[in-house]
């Protein structure tokens, strides 16, 4: 069942990835960048798809009963922020120390929007589910 898991969840870290690559090439192109060196791209694609897989075996976190709730956020958005300083280094996504703290930041802040998002949402769907029981 973890091989499935893994497999699942790094599936979907590809296809995350694609789509936030196929936004940045969107954007890219839409403020008269027509042009750009293929070996970059290669890197940009292959780069963003080891990040999503990271991310998605990452994310196996949350299978644990052991660990609390905070635990397993704590350890995924270290890892998640850690993951994208090394990725972002090696792949040329930040510009400047300033630059970088400023894209953590961003990151962090959209972090926390998704997974406050994701907990209200399994927190209504239970109390709906307990509500049908009584």
């Amino acid at each position: 069942m973890l091989v499935y898991k893994t497999t699942r969840n790094i599936l979907i870290g590809f296809g995350i990835a694609n789509i936030s690559l196929l936004i940045f090439i969107l954007i890219a192109g839409s403020n008269g960048w027509t042009q750009m060196d293929m070996g970059f791209l290669r890197a940009q694609v292959i780069g963003s798809m080891a990040y999503g897989a990271f991310c998605g075996i990452v994310s196996l976190v949350f299978e644990s009963d052991r660990m609390s709730l905070i635990q397993k956020t704590s350890i995924q958005l270290f890892a998640f922020v850690f993951g994208y300083g090394i990725f972002g280094y090696a792949l040329g996504w930040f510009r400047s120390f300033e630059n970088m703290l400023l894209m953590f930041t961003i990151y962090i802040v959209i972090y926390m929007i998704i997974w406050l998002c994701i907990y209200f949402f399994q927190r209504r769907l239970a109390d709906e589910l307990n509500k049908g029981i009584r």
